[in-house]
């Protein structure tokens, strides 16, 4: 073989694997799809929410705690409680693709305002809401505030 067919064939298999390794990268994963009320059903039996009174985190209550629109989320399962006299709470939405950032940044502003609140409030709770998981999994936007909130959080990113 003479030397220019050598050097045509090892640049166009540079090319190739080039070619390849930057498809692979910029490749999207497909994201991870959780069973949002299989979630709800066994978290809502993980103390305290078995223990407490609490209720529904509906597409209200993100609207008037969290300021999230229906427009940029699919759905939502969570709970807090009825009375502020406990800061335990958990949050899982779906957002709409485009949307995760937005969904993310109104979360991260409540779980500041829970902060902000509970630190002047009752030092136990206050604890809880220090230690809080607040995160992203694929499309899914997440807060857990309770006692078994590393436990919570191990069922949603797993």
């Amino acid at each position: 073989m003479n030397k220019k067919v050598m050097i045509g064939i090892v640049v166009a298999v540079a090319i190739i694997v080039v070619v390849v390794a930057v498809a692979l990268l910029f490749k999207k994963s497909p994201s991870k799809e959780l069973n949002l009320q299989e979630l709800n059903t066994q978290i809502s039996e993980i103390s305290p929410f078995n223990e407490m009174a609490t209720m529904d985190i509906d597409a209200d209550i993100l609207s008037s705690h969290y300021e999230i629109n229906e427009s940029d989320y699919e759905e939502v399962v969570g709970k807090m409680p009825m009375m502020n006299i406990q800061a335990s709470m958990y949050l899982i939405i779906k957002a709409k693709d485009g949307s995760v950032d937005t969904v993310k940044e109104k979360v991260e502003q409540y779980a500041q305002k829970q902060d902000d609140i509970w630190s002047r409030y009752l030092p136990d709770q206050y604890d809880l809401v220090q230690q809080r998981k607040l995160g992203v999994v694929g499309n899914y936007v997440y807060l857990i505030i309770g006692e078994n909130a590393e436990q919570i959080q191990k069922l949603i990113v797993k």
